[in-house]
């Protein structure tokens, strides 16, 4: 009963993927909606946040990928409804659309008051940066997953192969696994943790090729994604 609760909920996971996978490769507003979310977690790196501010503004982004998505999902019902013109099926879909528009709106207000404030301008926001990361190394260890997500996922709708969470190019688990381990390694400046979280990370990698979910390719992808992603942005941010 427990097995099957966990495949249960391992299959919500990955149907649940599978929409924003879809919506990602389908519809080029998700696509550049992920790029200006990429681009601003980027320069919030910048900018001396506060707690409530990095609250407000991871909000305010998944806000945005959201309405989005309902966007797209409201589209899809209609058409799969119809496939007439019909005032009210396009007023539908106009409603739809002024929702991310409200959201979208709503977004770049919250941009300009957090990262235009006075206070943020000239040596502070050169100089921030450095601070910031001395304090915070896990920030970056969180913006690292975030970077290696996008790139699994990129990765994948590129190749068009496997599911979110099984199989394809290149294999996510794996490349988590080793952006971990080198996180890890930056963090802690131990070699000791270094080498146990990197052997950990080869059994991960190791565990998806005897079970059949992902070739020695896909998994030495991974591993090269999740490696080179996190020492790029230790090596520029830290």
């Amino acid at each position: 009963m427990k097995m099957a609760r966990n495949n249960s909920l391992l299959t919500s996971f990955n149907k649940a993927l599978k929409g924003i996978f879809y919506v990602f490769k389908t519809q080029k507003n998700m696509r550049i909606h992920f790029i200006i979310a990429f681009v601003v977690l980027a320069v919030s790196l910048f900018l001396n946040l506060d707690r409530k501010e990095i609250i407000i503004l991871s909000f305010t982004i998944i806000l945005v990928l959201i309405t989005e998505m309902f966007n797209t999902a409201v589209e899809l019902a209609v058409n799969l409804i119809t496939d007439k013109i019909h005032p009210l099926a396009r007023t539908v879909k106009d409603i739809a659309a002024g929702a991310v528009l409200f959201a979208s709106v709503n977004a770049i207000l919250v941009g300009y008051l957090i990262f235009f404030r006075k206070e943020y301008l000239g040596y502070h926001l050169t100089s921030s940066v450095f601070v910031k990361i001395q304090n915070s190394p896990e920030y970056i260890a969180a913006i690292c997953l975030a970077v290696i997500l996008l790139l699994v996922f990129g990765g994948k709708a590129y190749s068009k192969q496997g599911a979110p969470l099984m199989g394809g190019m290149p294999s996510g688990h794996t490349a988590f696994a080793f952006a971990l381990s080198t996180a890890c390694a930056f963090v802690s400046k131990s070699i000791v943790l270094g080498i146990l979280t990197l052997i950990l990370a080869v059994m991960v990698g190791e565990s998806r090729v005897r079970s059949g979910i992902h070739t020695k390719w896909e998994v030495i992808m991974g591993g090269l994604i999740g490696v080179l992603a996190t020492i790029l942005i230790f090596q520029i941010f830290g």
